[in-house]
Order: C-alpha cells, then structure tokens, then sequence
C-alpha cells in the first residue's frame, strides 16, 4: 500500500500543538514544510495515477510539478499559484534562520490552507483532466 501524502497534514498539525521539551519554532517550521509537502506530492501522486509511475522526474520533481500545472488549464494554474504560495513559505522556514518567529495561527492557516488545496482541488479533479498534462524532462524549459 502506498503512503497517502495527505498524512503529512496529521504530523503538521500535531507540529501546530505545543509539546513540552520541544523548541515551538522547530515544530512550527516543521508544519509548514510537512503542509507543502503534503501538497506537492498529492499532486505527484495524481499525475502518476493518470499518466503512469515514473512521469515526473525523481531530479528536479518540484520544478517539473510546478512547470506542469503553471502551463495547464485555469484549475491547474489555480493550484500552481497555491502550491507555489506555499513553496515560498516552505523555502522561507527552511533556509532563512534569522526572521520573524513563526505566528502558530497564521502556519494553522498554513496547514488549512493544504488540505483545502489537496481535497477541494488536486484530489477534486478527474484523471481525465491531469491525463491533458504534460510533464517536462528535467532539461526542457526552466519554471518561469
């Protein structure tokens, strides 16, 4: 059985709860990171179910992601401007150590914000429609 990427969000918000012991900026950034995480390879996993194992490149997986649906139909790019919103708050959290704590509603907001992208969008859609994606090689055009 294979992992459902949705899980992700379990881990995220368990992150959102104050643990004794454990640093909150760490679990907050943790959150945000499972939040986006959650949602690219939700969308990975739809585009592999339609087009088969292997469509999107194990080298440069994010960029082809983001390039696929950027270049889709107008719900593709509603999910490319989600996914993109929350790659920068990801790459933000990841590897930028010297800004504003983390605010624990506004990376709630965060998590939220993925399960609706993941159930009310990538997961709404037909197989019909990601079947009408092309996926680029890892050495065709870059993401704008």
């Amino acid at each position: 059985m294979s992992f459902d990427p949705e899980r992700w969000l379990q881990v995220a918000d368990v992150c959102c709860i104050n643990i004794p012991k454990v640093d909150p900026e760490a679990l907050l950034r943790t959150a945000v990171n499972r939040a986006y995480y959650a949602a690219l390879l939700s969308v990975k996993r739809r585009l592999e179910g339609a087009l088969g194992a292997g469509t999107v490149p194990s080298a440069g997986t994010h960029r082809a992601i983001l390039q696929t649906l950027q270049m889709g139909e107008p719900g593709f790019r509603h999910v490319y401007k989600e996914l993109r919103s929350l790659r920068d708050r990801r790459d933000l959290v990841d590897y930028e150590l010297d800004t504003e704590p983390l605010v624990r509603t506004n990376v709630v907001k965060y998590v939220d914000q993925s399960r609706t992208l993941i159930r009310n969008r990538i997961n709404a859609m037909h197989d019909d429609e990601y079947r009408r994606l092309h996926v680029p090689k890892p050495n065709q055009r870059p993401e704008r």
